[in-house]
């Protein structure tokens, strides 16, 4: 694969230019088509980093470590177009909810997924929705680098999971503070502080019990990611505007990039609730 890097300049006017494109169709769904088409290339409704790689990686050690958590009740928090969950499912997990904070995508997962609960919760507030101690496992792909108060986020998930239950988080990471990067919905991305967040978990009411860098790992999957979205390009531009493969494509080389010059990592964290 061709090494994809672009200078700074040039990836924000690439960035800039996706809201300047002329657009050749009209947008029918208000479904995020940067999202959209993340889930086509990574051929499911998968929108994290690895997709079903990831997960498995997940399911394989809760099958190992704690295989009782299968019958538990689970939460999917960020769970976008509902793959994930559904995987669970498909795997042997029994009560799997999905909350998102985007009523679109909770639509869509509805529609498609009937084996899992969906609803539209913000994570800050999912103790309104769910009782004291009702989960026993509870998972973020790629999902608290999107959130600025991890701390908040953090203690209302542990608020509605019992005691001793596991926690997930798969997700970016840095070791010192970067400049922002922006991630599919040009949003700032606040990726996970390695300095930090065992103390935000331990103030949130979580007990770390493994760190695991995949900031390796991660630059293997969005090299591939990169290429798919090269290989597929005939396919995609059939179904996408081209200010929208634009925007993701500049996205992707941007984290590449800076996933290769160690700026930003990658990490998996499990940690249990006390």
């Amino acid at each position: 694969m061709k090494k994809l890097l672009y200078t700074v300049p040039f990836l924000l006017l690439l960035i800039g230019g996706y809201f300047l494109w002329p657009s050749s169709k009209p947008v029918v769904s208000n479904l995020n088509e940067a999202r959209l088409m993340l889930s086509e290339l990574r051929g499911g409704d998968f929108t994290h980093a690895g997709d079903r790689e990831a997960v498995d990686m997940v399911i394989t050690k809760i099958k190992q470590e704690a295989s009782e958590v299968l019958n538990g009740n689970c939460l999917d928090v960020g769970c976008g177009f509902g793959g994930t969950a559904d995987y669970l499912v498909k795997n042997g997990f029994k009560h799997v909810w999905g909350i998102d904070i985007d009523p679109a995508v909770i639509n869509y997962a509805k529609s498609k997924y009937k084996q899992v609960q969906f609803s539209s919760v913000d994570a800050a507030s999912v103790s309104l929705k769910f009782d004291r101690d009702f989960f026993s496992f509870v998972y973020l792909f790629n999902v608290l680098y999107a959130i600025e108060d991890k701390v908040t986020v953090l203690r209302q998930l542990a608020r509605v999971s019992k005691p001793g239950a596991l926690l997930m988080i798969f997700d970016y990471s840095v070791e010192e503070t970067t400049e922002p990067l922006l991630d599919l919905t040009g949003k700032p991305m606040r990726p996970v502080s390695m300095k930090k967040i065992k103390q935000q978990l331990y103030e949130s009411g979580w007990e770390v019990l493994e760190v695991r860098d995949l900031s390796e790992t991660f630059v293997v999957w969005y090299e591939q990611l990169l290429q798919k979205l090269e290989d597929k390009k005939k396919e995609i531009k059939g179904h996408f505007l081209e200010k929208d493969i634009a925007k993701f494509s500049a996205t992707y080389i941007h984290i590449l990039h800076q996933l290769r010059h160690k700026i930003l990592g990658g990490v998996l964290i499990y940690a249990k609730r006390i």
